[in-house]
C-alpha cells in the first residue's frame, strides 16, 4: 500500500468512526421501538437514517460537559461534538505520539490521570480511574468493585492502533490488550483486539467479509467472545436489515446489558456486512439496530472508512464539522481534524519503517 493510498484510507477511518459516532449520539441505547416511533415524528426524517437526525430526543441535555444533544443534529451541526467515542481515539494518539510501540498499561493509567475527567467515563472505565485514584496499581486497577470487565468500553478505545498499523493486525491486537488491561477482561478485551485487528485489517482488505474471518486469528480461540463472534459471523448472511439483526441477539441474550462487549460486537459486524459496499447503509442500519448504537456504528465506520476509503464517503457526513473537534480531555478544548489525520498519518509511516 502506498503512502498515497494510505492517507485516504486513514481519512476514511478517521472519519468514518466520527461519523458513526455522531449519527447513534442524539439516539444512543434507545430502544428499537422508541427508536422507530421517534424518528417517525419527525417530519422529513428517514429511518434507518441516511443523514443525521433532524432532532435529538433531548436537545439541550449537556453531553460530556462541553456538548449538547442538538449538537448532532443536522440542523444545529456546526463542528464535531464530544463523546467518549471520540475522546478516546484522541487519547489513543496522545499516548501513541509519546510512547511509540513501548506503550505500557501504566503508560495507559497515566494518561487517564492526566487527561479523563471522572464525569465523562462510565462503567467499568469511571470504576477503574476511582481505583487509580486510590493508589491501586495499574495492572490490579480493573478489579476492585469492577462488574463491568466484559462491557464495550475497551473495545471503543482501540481504533487508532489498527489506524498507525495497517496491514499489522497482530501489533495492532497487541496494543489493543495492553490497553484494554487495565480495565477490562476477558470478553471486554477480546472485543478490543478482535475489531483492532479487524481495522489493521481492512486497510488492505479486498473482501471485508473474509478479514472478518480472519481477524479471529488475533483472539484466543479458547474465550467466549470467539465462540459468540463465530456464531454471528456464520449467520450474517440471515441478517438483511437492523430489525433481524436486534431480533438475533435480543433472543441469543436475554437479559444482557446494553453495553456489553459481545452483543454489540454481533451488531457491529452485522453493520459491516450490510453496508460493506455503502457507507451511509453501513451506519444508518447499525444505528437502527439500537443497544450501544453510537459505539457501534463508530466502530462500523472505522472498519468501512479504512475498507472503503474517504473517497467513498459521502461529504455531507463530515463538512458541517467545519474542521473542528471539540473535546473533553482535560487541557485540550479542540482539534482541528486534518490534525488529527496527519498527526496519525505520520504515526502510521513512522511505525511502517520501524
Amino acid at each position: 500500500m502506498n503512502q498515497e493510498t494510505y492517507k485516504k484510507k486513514l481519512k476514511g477511518a478517521i472519519i468514518g468512526r466520527f461519523a458513526g459516532c455522531a449519527l447513534g449520539a442524539p439516539v444512543e441505547l434507545m430502544e428499537i421501538g422508541q427508536l422507530i416511533n421517534f424518528a417517525h415524528t419527525i417530519d422529513g426524517q428517514s429511518f434507518p437514517p441516511k443523514d443525521y437526525f433532524l432532532k435529538a430526543p433531548n436537545p439541550d441535555g449537556v453531553r460530556y460537559k462541553v456538548g449538547k444533544g442538538r449538537d448532532f443534529t443536522k440542523p444545529d451541526m456546526s463542528f464535531l461534538s464530544t463523546d467518549d467515542d471520540i475522546g478516546y481515539t484522541l487519547l489513543c494518539l496522545l499516548m501513541q505520539e509519546d510512547k511509540k510501540e513501548k506503550l505500557t498499561t501504566e503508560d495507559v493509567a497515566s494518561y487517564w490521570l492526566k487527561y479523563l475527567p471522572k464525569e465523562c467515563t462510565y462503567t467499568a472505565e469511571r470504576t477503574t480511574l476511582t481505583n487509580l485514584e486510590q493508589g491501586i496499581e495499574p495492572k490490579l486497577a480493573a478489579i476492585p468493585n469492577n462488574h463491568e470487565l466484559d462491557y464495550i468500553g475497551a473495545a471503543i478505545r482501540i481504533d487508532g492502533y489498527g489506524y498507525t498499523h495497517p496491514g499489522n493486525p497482530s501489533e495492532a491486537a497487541r496494543l489493543a490488550y495492553i490497553d484494554s488491561y487495565l480495565s477490562h477482561r476477558d470478553e471486554g478485551i477480546h472485543s478490543a483486539m478482535y475489531f483492532a485487528a479487524l481495522i489493521a485489517l481492512a486497510f488492505e482488505s479486498t473482501n471485508i467479509d473474509q478479514s472478518m474471518d480472519e481477524a479471529l486469528k488475533y483472539i484466543p480461540k479458547e474465550g467466549k467472545f470467539y465462540q459468540e463472534i463465530s456464531w454471528a459471523l456464520s449467520v450474517k448472511h440471515e441478517v438483511t436489515d437492523y430489525k433481524i439483526a436486534n431480533r438475533l441477539v435480543t433472543e441469543r441474550y436475554p437479559g444482557m446489558s446494553w453495553v456489553h462487549a459481545t452483543n454489540n460486537a454481533c451488531l457491529t459486524v452485522w453493520g459491516i456486512h450490510l453496508g460493506q459496499h455503502d457507507f451511509t447503509k453501513a451506519i444508518g442500519e447499525t444505528v437502527a439496530m439500537a443497544y450501544d448504537n453510537d459505539c457501534t456504528a463508530a466502530t462500523v465506520g472505522s472498519v468501512l472508512g479504512a475498507y472503503l476509503g474517504i473517497e467513498n464517503i459521502p461529504s455531507y457526513w463530515y463538512k458541517p464539522w467545519n474542521n473542528t473537534i471539540l473535546s473533553y480531555l482535560n487541557g485540550i478544548s479542540e482539534f482541528k481534524l486534518d490534525d488529527v489525520i496527519e498527526r496519525y498519518y505520520r504515526l502510521g509511516l513512522a511505525f511502517s519503517h520501524n
